[in-house]
This record gives structure tokens, sequence and C-alpha cells, in this order.
């Protein structure tokens, strides 16, 4: 029993040692970033049955151990994942709201009021070429002001692309990062005995890291068997294997029914901020656009949640028709989609269109998986998709905020456009035209003008009527004679215009068989050209549209461009100012230089409600400076919305993190006072040997 006194005072001196080393440890690197708090493994070691009873075998120091409570750490790293992405969205939003700052009343609000005063001055004085001069000024800055706004916007997108960029690469680094650690791990792992601390606080750090661009999940089996996965599933580091994330360019798949037999894919030109679902409603094969029986297919913006409606709020069914060897393209928002084989389109079939570059989980057995962040029209997220971390944040701003502000600003643009060219189109400048060409183009010049295949953006505004046309003599100005478009010569009477059924080239027609002397009528580029006709020494004018085409075509418009990046004044009226229709043909034929009926009607418009459309909604009490203005209130909620969550969800990081601290982190106190009792220990152990020792020379005494 005496010399086990010797073995029980060496172990507890070893323990002490052990605890006092690791105390020492946890004391120098209380303020290091990613130290987790450390402690010895101590068990009893054993006991030995004797008489009079078990006698102790002391203490092993097992091994040393980190306090460490892992539902703490996954609550802390899925919720910093939340935060990175609210703390970053609110920095953003921070830049994206200035370009909206309509306080320093030199924004495209004052732009649009001052444009409409301009025109209420042309109306006082309709003759007067200064009110002209200045009324093109005050349109060249509203356009500038809105062209300007929508190019800070994409300057903004291709920024997110640059830090989306950035943030896959650091992901992708950090997942090898932590493969390799998990190896390092597993080689220096010994059960039981020896644990990397070192290393596994590491891998700790380098998971938060990650989780700051991703929202993630962990599995740890030990031994360096340990799993970070993205909250959708998908692993990311798989012990030492690890799979990429991907920025992948614009592309299209193809979501067949079983049994389809279409053999072809979607085509698509342009870009967008939306991912498009197409879906075909009914089969068959495509042939000449009109024909009964077509292919027809829906599309929506928002994974088949929602399908585009037109400004009725019926649901929008486009036609596939071809030209014979290939598929008409179809204007559908921003993109011409298309189709690669005309024949066997089966009801059901999806096609899934990507018109930007996404975010891509690769797994080289499966191929790319689209894991974009994604925002529903309803404001809800794609759960299935990423939804954490700055790399949302960058994928939010470019897509959802972005996107849907580009979009309103557009849909103002577009109904500038329409509701001024649409009045200015059917009057008349103090100077007659002799020329006139369309300033929008048609893909296919023998389709429907009505229809989707002409790409024409107001395809859809246009009505069935007809067009007036005035003409006079070129050298005295007197009346000559006036018409309208008769589009079957063959049946009695003029017969109107039909958008679904007149394509461009008919129009075309009906111009040249209406006023076979007066007017010379082509497609040139897919636009349409009148000229007086040779030798007839006429000037012409247009009347009332009820078709509303010659606005839709750009003719004898003030505005051309189709949106908010290509708005602009028409270059004709800067080279002469007098083409400005501020009047009207009166009921005399005559046109007056003092007639200012056009000029008040546009100046009217400041205060009339307009029907202004997205994707997702369409407005129809307000005014254009009203839509605006509320476009500029979302941002600011939107704005305001960010700070909310950015401070709600650091809040709770930042509770979890006290929590983890307190779990995991150095207490100097607490330390200190470890060191008191482990240095006493340590005594005390030294005493246990000293004593033993004296009872071993007083036992080896009484031999003398």
């Amino acid at each position: 029993m005496l010399s086990g006194l010797f073995n029980v005072g060496q172990s507890a001196l070893n323990a002490a040692q052990a605890w006092i080393s690791v105390t020492g440890s946890n004391i120098a690197n209380a303020d290091t970033e990613g130290y987790t708090r450390r402690y010895v493994d101590q068990r009893d070691a054993g006991t030995l049955t004797t008489k009079p009873g078990g006698e102790g075998l002391g203490v092993n120091a097992q091994q040393v151990l980190r306090y460490f409570n892992s539902f703490l750490e996954n609550s802390y790293v899925g919720q910093s994942s939340n935060s990175s992405r609210w703390a970053e969205q609110e920095n953003i939003m921070g830049s994206v709201e200035s370009l909206f700052n309509e306080a320093n009343r030199t924004g495209v609000s004052s732009a649009l009021n001052k444009f409409f005063t301009a025109w209420q001055d042309l109306a006082q004085r309709p003759g007067d070429t200064a009110s002209r001069e200045s009324l093109l000024s005050f349109a060249d800055n509203l356009s500038s002001m809105i062209g300007s706004t929508a190019d800070s916007l994409q300057v903004l997108q291709s920024q997110m692309d640059v830090s989306i960029g950035q943030g896959v690469d650091r992901v992708n680094e950090l997942a090898k990062s932590i493969a390799s650690l998990n190896n390092q791990i597993n080689a220096n792992t010994i059960d039981g005995i020896s644990n990397p601390n070192a290393l596994l606080d590491q891998r700790d750090m380098l998971v938060r890291e990650m989780a700051t661009y991703v929202n993630v999940t962990t599995v740890d089996k030990g031994n360096g068997d340990f799993t970070v996965s993205l909250a959708t599933g998908q692993p990311l580091v798989q012990g030492i294997n690890t799979n990429t994330l991907e920025v992948l360019s614009a592309r299209a798949e193809n979501r067949l029914s079983v049994g389809s037999t279409y053999a072809g894919n979607v085509q698509f030109d342009g870009s967008d901020s939306h991912e498009y679902t197409v879906e075909i409603l009914s089969g068959g094969n495509a042939v000449a656009a009109g024909t009964a029986g077509n292919p027809t297919f829906r599309v929506s913006l928002d994974g088949g949640k929602t399908w585009l409606r037109d400004d009725n709020g019926a649901e929008l069914h486009y036609e596939i028709s071809s030209n014979g060897s290939t598929v008409d393209p179809v204007q559908v928002k921003n993109l011409k989609i298309s189709f690669s084989s005309l024949s066997d389109f089966n009801a059901g079939d999806k096609f899934d269109i990507m018109p930007k570059t996404g975010l891509y989980w690769n797994e080289p057995t499966r191929g790319p998986q689209n894991v974009t962040p994604q925002t529903f029209f309803d404001g809800t997220e794609n759960q299935n998709r990423v939804s954490g971390g700055k790399l949302t944040t960058y994928f939010s701003i470019r897509d959802d905020n972005c996107g849907r502000y580009l979009d309103e600003l557009d849909a103002t643009a577009k109904s500038l456009i329409w509701e001024v060219n649409r009045i200015h189109s059917q009057g008349a400048g103090t100077k007659l035209l002799d020329y006139a060409q369309g300033q929008q183009g048609v893909q296919n010049s023998t389709v429907p003008l009505g229809s989707a295949q002409t790409v024409l953006p107001d395809s859809g505004k246009m009505q069935a009527g007809n067009v007036n046309f005035y003409f006079y003599d070129k050298t005295t100005g007197d009346y000559v004679s006036s018409g309208q478009l008769d589009f079957d010569s063959a049946t009695a009477g003029v017969q109107n215009f039909d958008p679904t059924v007149h394509s461009l080239d008919d129009v075309v027609t009906a111009i040249n068989n209406s006023f076979p002397t007066q007017l010379t009528a082509s497609v040139q580029d897919g636009r349409l050209v009148m000229a007086s006709a040779g030798g007839s020494n006429l000037q012409f004018a247009l009347g009332t549209d009820s078709t509303g085409m010659m606005a839709a075509l750009g003719i004898n418009t003030f505005f051309t461009g189709k949106d908010a990046s290509t708005i602009a004044v028409n270059s004709q009226l800067h080279s002469n100012v007098n083409y400005i229709a501020a009047g009207q043909v009166n009921g005399q034929q005559q046109i007056n230089t003092g007639d200012n009926s056009n000029a008040t009607a546009i100046g009217k418009l400041a205060d009339t409600n307009v029907t202004i459309s997205t994707v997702w909604k369409t407005t129809t009490n307000q005014t254009m400076s009203q839509y605006y203005a509320s476009l500029v209130t979302t941002v600011g909620a939107d704005t305001r919305l960010a700070k909310t969550n950015s401070e709600y969800h650091k809040t709770l990081t930042d509770d979890l993190d006290t929590q983890v601290s307190a779990a995991s982190g150095v207490n100097l106190d607490e330390e200190m006072a470890n060191l008191i009792k482990f240095q006493h220990s340590y005594t005390a152990a030294a005493k246990l040997i000293t004593t033993a020792d004296q009872m071993l020379q007083t036992l080896l005494g009484l031999k003398q």
C-alpha cells in the first residue's frame, strides 16, 4: 500500500500539472479569435481490491478537450447567415436609395413636372419658336434623367455580379480548406488520448466565415468525418472531398413530360432579372402565324406560381408559329423566345430559361443544379434555393430589388412614350411632312401587327379602326384632299385596319392603294417609310387615328425608344422644331399656326390617370408622376425593411454569440480561480509524495 501512495501522488501531480498547463493556455488565448476554452478530461485510475478495502490507483489525465456546445454553435452559424445577409443588404440599399433621392428637386419627378409644364407653356404660345426650343430642352433633360437612373441601376447590377463572383470563389476556397483540415484532424486524432483542438477551432472559424456567404448546415461524426452542406441539402464538403459552387452564364433547359416526343429546345435572345418558366398549353406542329391550331404557351416569371397577364387581367397565351423553316420569335417582356424544332409540341412540357448569370451547385456525376436565390412576386423566397448569407444579398439586390425598380422605371418610360406619342402622332406642326420613317421596327412584316411575333413594343395596344390622312399643296399650303386607309379595295366602302389580321406589309399595300398619287410607302429594315409621291408636289399630315397604329410604328411621334434606357426625343424634331405637333387638322381641313389642341392635350397628361403595367401589377388610378413617386416610396420602404431586419437579426446573433461565449469562451476570473485551485492541488499532491516518503523512511528506520 505504501508504494501505491507514490503512484497516487505521481498521478495527482501529473493531473494538476496538466490542469495548470491548460489553464495557462486558456489565459494566454483569452483574446484569441476563435479559441475555445479547454479542460482536462480527468478520470479515476481505478481501484485495487485489498484488505481492509479497495485501494485507489489515483487519477488519469486522459486528454485535453474543448468546452464545445454543438447545438449553440450550429444555431449561431445559422443565425449569422441571416445577420450577414441583412447587414450587407442594409449597406447596399443605402446606395440604391440615393439613386432615387428626389429631395434635391433635380430628380425624375421634377423633370417630369417641368416637361408637362413646358407643353402647357407651348399651348399658350403654340407658334413661338422659343417655347418649342424650351420644350425640347426639358424633354431632353427628362429623357436623360430617366436613362441615367436606369444606367445607374444597371451599373449596380454589374457590381453585384463582381461581388457574386468573388463570394463564390471564397466559398470554394473555404470548402477546400475545411476538407484539408478534416484530413489533418483525422490524422491527428487518437480516440480517448489526443484531440487536435487547434485544428478543430480553425475548422469552426472557417465554417463561420462560409456561413456569412451562404446558409449552411454541418454534421460531425468525429475523426474528420465532417460534412458541410447548403441549407437546401447539397454538400459542399464531405470529409476530404469537396463540391463547388459555380457562376454560370445564361442558359435554358427542358423539363419534358413523360412520353413527350418533342426533340427541340427552347431558345431566347435578350436578358432579364427574372427566371422564365415556359409551359406548352396546346401541342401540335407550328405553321404560319394566325393559323388555327398552332401550338400555344404561357410564361411565368416566378417558377409557375403566377402566369403573365395582360392589362385586363387575362392570362397571356402566345402562339407558336413558323415561316416554314424556323419558329417565329415571340417577344415576352425582355426576351425573344423561340424553339429549335417546329413539330411535336406536347401540352404540359416545360422549359426553364435563366436569362442571366446564376448560382449553381456542381457535382460531377449530376451536373450543375440551380441554387440561385429567388424571390417570388408575393415577396416569399424559394426555399429550395440559397436563402442566406451575403451571396443572397447580392442576388436579391441584382435581381429582385434592381430588377423590380428597373421594371417600374421602364413602365413609367413606356407609359410616357405611348401616351405622348399617341396624341402627338395625330397632330400637325407648323411644318408639314413630306417624309416619315417609323421609329419602331417589326421582326416579321408578314404577321399581324397585333401579334407577339412582330416584336413591336406596343403591339398589344393597337385597336381596330382607321387613320386619317390629309394632303396639301407644298407651294401654296392649300388643302388638296384627304382620306382613310382601305385594307380591301375589292370590297365596297373603306375596310378598316384590324391588328389581329393585318401585317405591316398589308399597311404598306393599303397606303399605296388608297393614295396612289399622293404617297409612296415601303418597309425598310422592318420600319414603315412614307414619302410624298414623286412629282406630286404634296405634303401630308396625319389626323385622328383610332387604331394607335401610327404611334405604335413610331410615325410622327415625339419620343423614340421603348424603355427607360432607350427613351429619347425624335431627332426629326431637333432638326426642325416646327415639326412639333402642337395643333391638329381642324374640321375645315386647316392647320392653323395658333392651334394648341395637341399641346393642351399632352399638357393635361400631368393630371390624367393612365394605365401603367409591369409583369406583376397593372395600375390605372395614378398619374405618371404619382406612379413614379410610388416607386420612390417603394425603394425607401425596402431600405427601411433591410435596416429593420439587419437590426433584428444582429440582436439575435449577438445573443447567441453571448451564449456561445458563456459556454466556450475564456473567463479570466474563472481561470484565475482555477489556477489557484490547481496550484493547491499540485502542492497537495507533492505533500502526499513527501508523506509517503517519510512513512517509508520511518519503516526503514525500524531495522536499525
